[in-house]
């Protein structure tokens, strides 16, 4: 099974202890436009809370649980956020797709690469038949990088998740195996 997957702008890899850092650095920059839909995402976010997660997305990945990848600028190195699968069910071979990117490189394309390169390693190291992308319904650009994925609106589930405004409407997305040409 793959850890790194490169392409042109970014390269994304399994993330581990040199992460810490530069992870809580993304974290910091992009609490604003995170924590509105992120639930471990909160103002006085610490550098012990970015090495939990390092931790835990390190022992997920070894237990097969989740697959989490650091994302990262292919040219110049730099940490630019997290792209992974994780409520992996491998007996209906289904998972959830998650992803973020700083806030100061939003905007070129390089959380779509990842989320790209993410569904590719589920589907083809994985064996997955379904990857599902939930947002909330009032989050446009997570939204719109599922729709520039191909993934395919399912419907809208009322109250599914509990964000810190309060319960919140989802759009649930999906990419299939067979029927994505663009992944």
């Amino acid at each position: 099974m793959r850890d790194t997957l490169s392409g042109e702008k970014v390269t994304i890899r399994a993330h581990m202890p040199a992460h810490v850092a530069p992870l809580f650095a993304a974290v910091e920059e992009s609490i604003s436009d995170l924590a509105p839909y992120e639930t471990w995402c909160h103002p006085g976010y610490t550098k012990t809370e970015a090495a939990e997660y390092v931790d835990w997305w390190r022992q997920s990945w070894e237990k097969g649980r989740a697959h989490y990848f650091a994302i990262e600028c292919s040219s110049t190195g730099d940490y630019l956020g997290s792209c992974g699968l994780s409520e992996l069910l491998k007996e209906h071979k289904r998972a959830s797709m998650g992803f973020w990117l700083r806030s100061s490189r939003t905007g070129e394309g390089l959380a779509t690469d990842a989320a790209r390169m993410v569904a590719r390693f589920g589907f083809e190291d994985l064996g997955l038949e379904r990857i599902e992308i939930e947002s909330a319904v009032h989050n446009a650009a997570s939204r719109r990088i599922a729709e520039k994925l191909g993934a395919k609106l399912e419907g809208i589930l009322r109250k599914r998740l509990i964000l810190p405004t309060g319960p919140t409407d989802t759009a649930m997305y999906s990419l299939m195996r067979d029927s994505n040409a663009s992944v």
